[in-house]
């Protein structure tokens, strides 16, 4: 009996991968579709028509026309914590589906698939694959390096193996690079992180950013520009240094507009 239902199981799933639709996403009810990111709400929910074209343009209209598909994803997710444990396990397998087709579907630059790794390898978590898992958070990590969330979760597995000084490692390079991420300072502590390491990385990102070069002075020969020099042959003319027209007077060179009354040219007292 056992074996009958998972063939079923596998047969239902397999007729699902044949089915290039939004089989989940369109299910989802205004409830789920509030707490899911913008670009959902545009592709299965209120839909207006200015998203639409916002999200088809930045995330590129090949991967836009699969991107219910992405959000069907969290949605299943999100229902399996509020199901109860005998209807969780359908709920990952579709999950799992839907990460699927996204990362088959999209194209290998999609600025989500670091993403939909992170999540689909969430979603292999709660079905006990730590092995395909930890795949899915490495493959996030070099897809987007630091993620925080992906970095937390493969220390985490690592931890579990018993590689304890890959997962600081990890936790490390991921706090370097977003070192104000409070998840990242708590695991990095908590699992036995160096407090002199940490206090490094505190201490260069409070560090004050450097100042860009002082100007040159007036008179430094640094600073005088040659306008009769000679553009690099390939350069374009606005790559030439510029030099501004000067205002004014000899009297006053601060008044663009006042009258030019230099002693050479000032109006001579008329004779009595």
């Amino acid at each position: 009996m056992k074996q009958h239902i998972q063939y079923m199981r596998a047969g239902a799933l397999t007729l699902l991968m044949l089915v290039n639709a939004p089989v989940f996403a369109v299910n989802a009810s205004p409830a789920e579709i509030a707490v899911l990111p913008a670009y959902c709400d545009a592709k299965i929910g209120s839909k207006p028509a200015a998203a639409d074209s916002y999200w088809d343009a930045r995330l590129g209209h090949g991967n836009w026309i699969h991107m219910h598909h992405y959000c069907g994803g969290l949605v299943e997710m999100n229902r399996y914590y509020r199901q109860n444990p005998a209807d969780r396990l359908p709920t990952l397998e579709r999950a799992i589906w839907e990460f699927d087709y996204v990362l088959k579907y999209t194209s290998p630059d999609f600025s989500l698939r670091a993403d939909a790794h992170y999540n689909r390898g969430k979603v292999l978590l709660l079905e006990g694959k730590n092995g395909l898992a930890l795949g899915d958070f490495q493959k996030a990590l070099e897809l987007n390096p630091g993620m925080p969330a992906a970095s937390i979760e493969l220390a985490n597995l690592y931890k579990k193996q018993g590689k304890k000084e890959m997962a600081l490692s990890t936790l490390k390079a991921a706090l370097e690079k977003s070192p104000a991420h409070k998840g990242l300072q708590r695991n990095y502590l908590e699992m036995g992180g160096s407090q002199t390491d940490f206090a490094e990385i505190q201490k260069a990102a409070a560090a004050p950013a450097p100042l860009p070069p002082a100007a040159p002075k007036s008179g430094d020969a640094s600073a005088k520009t040659d306008a009769h020099a000679t553009v690099p042959e390939g350069s374009t003319t606005d790559q030439a240094a510029v030099i501004e027209p000067k205002i004014g007077n000899m009297t006053n060179p601060w008044c663009r507009f006042c009258p030019d009354d230099t002693p050479d040219k000032a109006a001579k007292p008329e004779k009595n």
